[in-house]
This record gives C-alpha cells, structure tokens and sequence, in this order.
C-alpha cells in the first residue's frame, strides 16, 4: 500500500487529504531461466504469485524451486499481462496536450452516464463512456475493463472525434494500464467509480492528465491535475 495527495469532495466539502492506494509492479516470470511473461501485481507474495501461475496455467505440472532475481528493465514495446488479464504495450507516452475544462458537476453526470444494461441483466460487465460538450457520445460495454477503453476511443477514431475534447468516463479501476490508453489517445480527463493505483497515478501527473477517481453518493477524489475541475480552488479546501 502507499499514500497519495488528493483533493476530494465529500459531503459537499472540498479537503486536501492523504489517500491510500494499492501498489502494482511488473513482475517478470521465467520458467528454467527463460522468460515467460510479464505480470502487473502487487508485489507481495511473489513466489507464490510465481508458482501458482504456472501451474494454474498449465505451463508445467510441478515447480521444485523458486527464486527472486533483482528489478529488471523492461523494454519500452513490450507486451504485459494487466492485472485484470488483458495485454498491455509499456511505451513511451506522449504528454496531454488540452485546455479542456468541466464543472465538478459534470463528474457526477459522467458516471451516471455509465449505467450499462449488459451489467443490469448479467452483473459481469464493465462499461466506458466518452462525453464531449457534456453530451454522452458513445458507451460500451464488455466483460474486460480494457477492451470498453478501447470500443469508445475506436468509435472516436473511426467518426473523426477530437478526442482532446473529450472525458473518459469507466466502471472499472485505474492502474498505469488504464490510464496509458487515454494518454496514447490524448485523452485529458479520466472519470472512474474504482479506485486507481499508486503507477496509475504517477503517470497521469507525468503525463498531464486529470484523474478522478472513487466517484460516489455525491463524492469523488482528483488524483491529478485540479485545474481542469472547475470549482475546485485553493480557497475552497477545508
């Protein structure tokens, strides 16, 4: 676990407080010294972590040793496993360049914008949302996190949207997976319900990016870059 600065809004009241969030790594997995892949997890339990994947997988019936090797380098186009199993390219990213602004009354807006009816009949569906002029512009939904990322941006892509106009709005959690897809796409604002990570969080302040997470019952907290939230000043902190 770490601890980040948020600027949160709850019950109506703005304060600067000192939020807990999780921890993920990327965790290189070798099978007899060869490579087998790369995981997003949290670093704990890692020999187990190791193990069990491999069984579970399938890769090899039994595993007589384990070992924990230094912090790797991983290359800057190479392909991980996220922690919710879909795959995601490590490369360099490109900083926001946007002066979207929205009231923090949009943010309520765009979550209720994701109200998926795939999840009301089955419960097993994620959704995303883009808004842009505070209208809903494309929703989708899909039992994988990333993959209604990746619906909405290609819906953008394919209608000539200006994606720098837009908010992300999503169901699911924040790690530097998710958050790399809006960045790549020049995205300016994430909206999530769930919660982020302490990698997701450093990438949207490297990368320029508003996150705004754990949006409930007429609270949320921004991670990064306040200044795209209109009514959320200095003076209004308690």
């Amino acid at each position: 676990m770490s601890t980040s600065k948020a600027i949160c809004l709850v019950k109506g009241l703005l304060q600067q407080r000192i939020e807990e969030v999780c921890v993920e790594r990327v965790i290189h997995l070798l099978l007899n010294d060869e490579p087998i892949g790369h995981l997003i997890a949290s670093p704990s339990q890692l020999k187990e972590l190791g193990v069990g994947f491999v069984i579970s997988e399938g890769i090899a019936a039994y595993v007589d040793e384990v070992k924990l090797y230094a912090k790797h380098i991983i290359k800057p186009t190479e392909m991980v496993t996220e922690s919710s199993g879909g795959l995601s390219v490590r490369a360099e990213r490109t900083k926001i360049s946007s002066s979207l602004t929205i009231d923090r009354e949009d943010v309520f807006e765009v979550i209720a914008g994701i109200v998926s009816p795939l999840w009301e009949r089955t419960g097993g569906a994620h959704c995303s949302v883009l808004f842009s002029g505070k209208k809903l512009i494309v929703k989708s939904s899909d039992v994988g996190r990333h993959n209604t990322v990746d619906k909405v941006i290609g819906h953008a892509i394919l209608n000539g949207i200006d994606l720098s106009s837009c908010v992300l709005g999503c169901t699911g959690r924040q790690p530097a997976g998710m958050v790399s897809k809006a960045v790549n796409a020049g995205i300016p604002i994430i909206v999530s319900k769930a919660a982020t990570t302490d990698e997701g969080i450093s990438l949207a302040n490297r990368a320029g990016l508003t996150l705004v997470c754990r949006v409930k019952d007429g609270s949320f907290c921004v991670y990064t870059h306040p200044e795209r939230i209109r009514g959320i000043y200095p003076e209004n902190l308690t």
